[in-house]
């Protein structure tokens, strides 16, 4: 961001937006399809998962690389060793780590299989629920969990 405040135009821009324009810029998407505990399964663009790693689902924070990351938890609260995905921010100050169940399954889907739910949830951490032939899954408002998490205001 600028020090005059404005910023750029890509400081502008949501991040999420961005994510958005170049997750499907080929007409596919490359998602993590991620298990949640009392909610429908979790459809998350990888390009933004810059690592995976064995851990606790128990824990408030996950080291890696030095920095104790924040962790936001969608494992079964019963389960106590699950995987860590470290989910990039616009800054690093601005990553955090979801607690899974276990390491997600990979999908490549084409983005007109895509289609909006007309029933949203009410949940501020979901930003759209979404159906891909019979599944239903959430997007998550990545926004939404940084705030929740103290990493933006």
């Amino acid at each position: 961001m600028s020090q005059n405040g404005k910023g750029s135009i890509l400081d502008q821009t949501n991040t999420q937006e961005l994510q958005h324009l170049i997750t499907v810029s080929t007409g596919f998407i490359d998602a993590y399809i991620i298990d949640c505990y009392d909610k429908a399964a979790m459809l998350l663009p990888q390009n933004i998962v810059i690592s995976a790693l064995d851990s606790p689902t128990q824990v408030k924070t996950v080291e890696w690389h030095d920095r104790k990351l924040p962790a936001f938890r969608v494992s079964d609260p019963h389960t106590t060793l699950g995987v860590a995905l470290v989910v990039e921010g616009e800054s690093p100050n601005e990553r955090f780590a979801l607690l899974c169940n276990e390491m997600p399954r990979s999908i490549r889907l084409r983005i007109s299989e895509v289609v909006d739910e007309e029933n949203q949830s009410q949940d501020d951490t979901i930003l759209y629920m979404v159906r891909v032939g019979d599944e239903k899954f959430h997007v998550p408002n990545l926004a939404k969990i940084q705030q929740e998490l103290g990493l933006i205001a």
